[in-house]
């Protein structure tokens, strides 16, 4: 696995589009929340805790950043259609590489940015949870992994989407409709017939990281945090299988 996560590393050193997209997201990781934190601290009511400090830092930032995995699905997903565009796939075939292995090389790259972008989303929470009053805490330190749970199945659904279309401006238009409004209209109408409609592909995850404060008045019922870690996980199996069986069929 090291070696082909290294030949993706040889074809991303210079893929500068994919660079910069995964550096603006690790700006936005500490200027969002910086920039959410302020707002926060100006508006916060007298005597009520502010979000951004500990324990509350690892939540806040958690749920704020979940927001940003766009930008590093659009860098996944540019590089994967890429590949189909210029036929680089069918060449890494001719070369040698298994189908296998070759899915195997985007599968570690999407998992290399949910683990970057779970150690940014742990560092701004530091600094933001640093600044405030209260004393440092690990208390609340799960959501870290509850957010790289959700950037697992994020970055997983973008690779399958791209392995699926093939062009990078139709798989983000797929994904950003479906993220934002397609599941969103779904779990509307699904959670009046129970409970078990907030287990939506990116809904199971994303509940366990939503505020509060932020969370969707249409959902009164809230399942057990083992409900939601399951369906996650089973998703994230489920997303990432098709990824394999999508490129075993499919002409290279």
């Amino acid at each position: 696995m090291i070696h082909l996560l290294y030949i993706e590393f040889l074809k991303l050193k210079r893929n500068v589009p994919f660079l910069v997209l995964v550096a603006l997201f690790a700006a936005s990781v500490f200027g969002v929340n910086h920039a959410v934190e302020e707002i926060s601290s100006g508006n916060a009511r007298l005597g009520q805790a502010l979000p951004f400090t500990f324990p509350d830092a690892w939540r806040s930032v958690a749920y704020f950043t979940s927001y940003l995995l766009v930008i590093p699905a659009v860098a996944l997903v540019m590089h994967a259609c890429a590949e189909n565009t210029y036929r680089t796939s069918r060449q890494n075939v001719i070369d040698g590489l298994g189908r296998d292995q070759y899915v195997t090389g985007k599968v570690l790259v999407a998992l290399s940015l949910a683990l970057l972008a779970t150690l940014l989303a742990g560092a701004a929470a530091l600094v933001t949870g640093k600044t405030g009053v209260e004393p440092f805490s690990l208390a609340g330190i799960e959501y870290i992994f509850y957010f790289f749970l959700h950037a697992v199945m994020f970055l997983g659904a973008a690779l399958l989407l791209a392995l699926l279309l093939g062009r990078s401006a139709i798989t983000i238009g797929v994904l950003v409709v479906y993220w934002l409004f397609a599941e969103n209209v779904l779990e509307k109408y699904l959670v009046k017939l129970g409970a078990a409609g907030q287990l939506l592909p990116f809904g199971s995850s994303e509940h366990l990281l939503q505020l509060d404060a932020y969370r969707l008045a249409r959902v009164d019922e809230t399942l057990p945090v083992a409900v939601y870690i399951a369906a996650a996980v089973a998703y994230v199996v489920a997303c990432y299988a098709a990824c394999y069986w999508r490129f075993r069929r499919q002409d290279p």
